[in-house]
């Protein structure tokens, strides 16, 4: 691994974990953000969905990324989760805080795609499993470095907690774009045309339906664990460190053997697991330790899914890379919204079972979509793109 991708990768990691930390915080505490803003959980639930759509916006960071740079690109969207976080403590209003939630779901998009396509064009396809998969280990680190100090400090402080930490990460993060990445603005622009194939247009319905089954039950999770289980704040807290365990063990599974097992077997392999895992949340019950282990499944192959879906993507379109992952991003980001829409009114007629099924039947369709499309060649260095 060349010195320059070294040094990005512990950048991007620095940063990309306090991003995702802003972006994660809000699942597990919706239920006390809600009340500390004086909505209910419909209501902050909606918000999300509309969050979630700032991953929209990324065919606009593509041609600004091509323009001004990856670098720059980076370093705007952290300064955007920054400001995002600040609006949304420093305020009792629930419109003005929902601006800043909002914002926070626009930037943090806008700072993978930069960091993904940077990676793509530097590192061969046949080693990109490792990478990409390093890079996604941030968002278990996102919780892990956020989500248990704020059950505590929501407890005994405010709501406003977990935002003002993450703000002070966000800044860090900030000041790590700018030491670890040199600056890679172009000495001229080139449009990049990208043109939807088939086989394009099947992986990006497979991310789409992947994220709206994902969001289903992380939306309601919280919710989840205060009824079935009688966990408190601090309780759901410590819970979250059951989730950063799973993502921690898919990411790591995909960063040691992706790339042996071929990342659209291994992404195939994510969805079906995560299907069984998903039809389990209707036998949990109020046991704790079965709802653990299912969650455990459900994280860990989500996890394995989308980190090796991302640097599988990243290969279908050497000659416009950004344009297909910000296409990439959108179908994810539309996935997520439909999902935040729909959990409440499924966890409402039919509990976390009637979700989990929703998500089971969208794997599955996911996973029948990708059958059709094939494997990539490994990429050797003399026909992997570079990025001068």
């Amino acid at each position: 691994m060349k010195t320059d991708v070294k040094r990005a990768l512990v950048a991007t990691f620095v940063a990309r974990t306090a991003a995702n930390g802003a972006l994660r915080v809000v699942y597990p505490f919706l239920p006390a953000i809600a009340r500390g803003l004086g909505v209910g959980p419909g209501t902050l639930s909606s918000l999300i969905a509309l969050r979630n759509l700032g991953g929209l916006a990324t065919p606009v960071v593509a041609r600004l990324s091509e323009r001004r740079g990856r670098r720059w690109m980076m370093l705007v969207a952290m300064l955007g989760i920054t400001a995002g976080c600040v609006l949304t403590f420093a305020t009792d209003l629930f419109v003005v805080a929902g601006i800043g939630v909002v914002l926070v779901g626009l930037a943090v998009p806008a700072f993978g795609l930069p960091m993904q396509a940077w990676f793509g064009d530097r590192v061969p396809y046949a080693e990109r499993g490792r990478v990409f998969g390093i890079t996604e280990l941030t968002w278990s680190m996102g919780l892990l470095s956020v989500v248990p100090i704020s059950g505590f400090l929501i407890e005994r402080t405010s709501w406003r907690a977990p935002f003002i930490l993450v703000s002070v990460f966000s800044a860090i993060g900030a000041l790590a774009v700018v030491r670890g990445i040199d600056s890679d603005r172009p000495k001229e622009r080139t449009a990049h045309r990208l043109v939807l194939t088939s086989v394009r247009v099947r992986v990006l319905a497979v991310a789409l339906l992947f994220s709206v089954a994902a969001e289903i039950p992380f939306i309601v999770y919280g919710q989840w664990l205060e009824g079935s289980f009688g966990l408190s704040v601090a309780g759901i807290g410590a819970f979250t460190i059951v989730v950063v365990v799973a993502e921690l063990t898919g990411g790591v599974l995909v960063t040691l053997y992706g790339d042996r097992w071929g990342l659209r077997r291994t992404v195939l392999g994510g969805l079906l697991v995560s299907g069984v895992a998903y039809l389990g949340f209707s036998v949990t019950g109020s046991e704790l330790l079965l709802g653990m282990v299912v969650v455990v499944a459900w994280i860990a192959a989500f996890e394995v899914t989308v980190v090796a879906a991302i640097p599988f993507a990243s290969e279908l379109a050497v000659e416009s890379r950004e344009r297909l992952l910000s296409m990439f991003t959108v179908m994810i980001a539309v996935g997520r919204a439909i999902g935040a829409l729909a959990a409440q009114p499924l966890f409402a007629a039919g509990g976390i079972g009637r979700a989990g099924l929703v998500s089971a039947g969208c794997v599955a369709l996911a996973a029948l979509l990708l059958t059709q499309v094939g494997e990539h060649a490994p990429a050797t260095p003399a026909t992997t793109s570079t990025h001068p």
